[in-house]
């Protein structure tokens, strides 16, 4: 098979000087510094094992606490503005975790934006988060508000629809982050319902792209009484996220099956990472990835899925730094190799995030 490049589409990243407006508190296993270099030290396997290269990630924000309705109030994201920029600019503090020699790895951005206040609110937002990003901004592609904890009517309030035409209009996509398994599977009918509406009487050029993160957070822990993954769980799952499907321009992140399937065997959980961990590792979730992920695949097709580590999160129910990247890696490769042409795979590990988010072609990127 060729060599493919990887575009990582789902990547959180912040110094252990701002802790304070991030939710990981203190005893927290995220409570710390996930960095460029820490990043890199989880693939660093990759290289070793693989002819895949990981070409870069898109940042995802990392839900600082940012309070809707005023300008004031947004410092916890307009602090994370000013810290992806020193990534991009290659410009850190002392003792962040990166350097110039990292810049170029970053290459899309999704920031936090306030959707519920409406588009006069996003428009205010922006306007800031602009004028503190500078050139970076260019490479901002989307925004996301967290709404898996919110209460219902959430996605569907006129503001939050308001929000999400305006961002069509500006052609910026939305990441949806929503929970069917601790939030319920209402979330998933709401988010039809939400994209419906934003979608409608909008030219097809204007329509928001919404990419939605983690499979929608499905209950893969739930079973039958024979210890068979629960039926009506998968059915009702697989019903919401097919309606979701049939919008063209909804695509779904492969990433964060970790924090929501069983836990893994112990031998998987401790580095150094190694083929003979690999192996285990995929016969104790092959029969997750059965019947998940090619339920996903069958819905949307390779074409709008995308592989997305979720790191740093993943290092939860992923093992740590050491092995969990790799573990999530090991799952996509085996999955995409089984079930995907070579064309397909490349599209899955780098081309579908280079089209919904409308990043620069790898060709054009100069990583020297």
């Amino acid at each position: 098979m060729p060599a493919i490049d990887i575009v990582d589409s789902h990547v959180h990243l912040f110094p252990r000087t701002e802790l304070q407006s991030l939710p990981f508190k203190e005893g927290h296993p995220l409570h710390g510094q996930y960095s460029i270099e820490e990043y890199l030290e989880a693939v660093n396997d990759l290289k070793r094992v693989s002819n895949q290269t990981l070409r870069g990630f898109i940042f995802i924000e990392t839900d600082r606490k940012s309070p809707l309705d005023s300008e004031a109030g947004w410092d916890g994201a307009l602090c994370e503005v000013d810290w992806i920029k020193r990534v991009v600019d290659g410009s850190p503090r002392s003792g962040e975790g990166h350097g110039p020699h990292h810049a170029h790895l970053c290459l899309g951005i999704v920031l936090w934006a306030p959707l519920p206040s409406g588009a006069k609110g996003m428009a205010g937002y922006v306007d800031a988060a602009k004028s503190r990003a500078g050139n970076t901004w260019q490479l901002v592609k989307g925004f996301r508000y967290l709404v898996q904890e919110r209460p219902p009517g959430t996605m569907s309030s006129d503001r939050f629809i308001d929000s999400l035409r305006w961002m069509g209009r500006n052609d910026y996509a939305f990441d949806l982050g929503i929970d069917a398994r601790s939030g319920g599977i209402w979330q998933l009918n709401e988010a039809t319902e939400m994209i419906q509406r934003a979608h409608g009487g909008m030219a097809e050029k204007e329509k928001v792209v919404v990419v939605i993160n983690h499979m929608c957070k499905p209950d893969m822990r739930s079973r039958d009484p024979d210890g068979r993954p629960d039926g009506e769980n998968l059915r009702d799952w697989k019903h919401e996220v097919g309606r979701l499907a049939s919008f063209p321009n909804v695509y779904m992140k492969i990433s964060g099956g970790f924090s929501e399937m069983d836990a893994l065997p112990p031998k998987v959980n401790q580095g150094p990472w190694n083929s003979s961990m690999r192996q285990e590792l995929l016969q104790s979730t092959r029969r997750w990835a059965d019947n998940w992920l090619k339920e996903v695949l069958t819905i949307f097709g390779p074409r709008r899925t995308m592989f997305g580590s979720d790191w740093p999160v993943v290092n939860v129910g992923g093992g740590g730094n050491e092995v969990s990247w790799m573990n999530w890696w090991s799952i996509a490769e085996n999955f995409a190799k089984d079930n995907m042409s070579d064309e397909d795979q490349s599209y899955f590990w780098s081309g579908t995030a280079i089209r919904a988010y409308g990043l620069t072609p790898l060709s054009n990127i100069d990583q020297s």
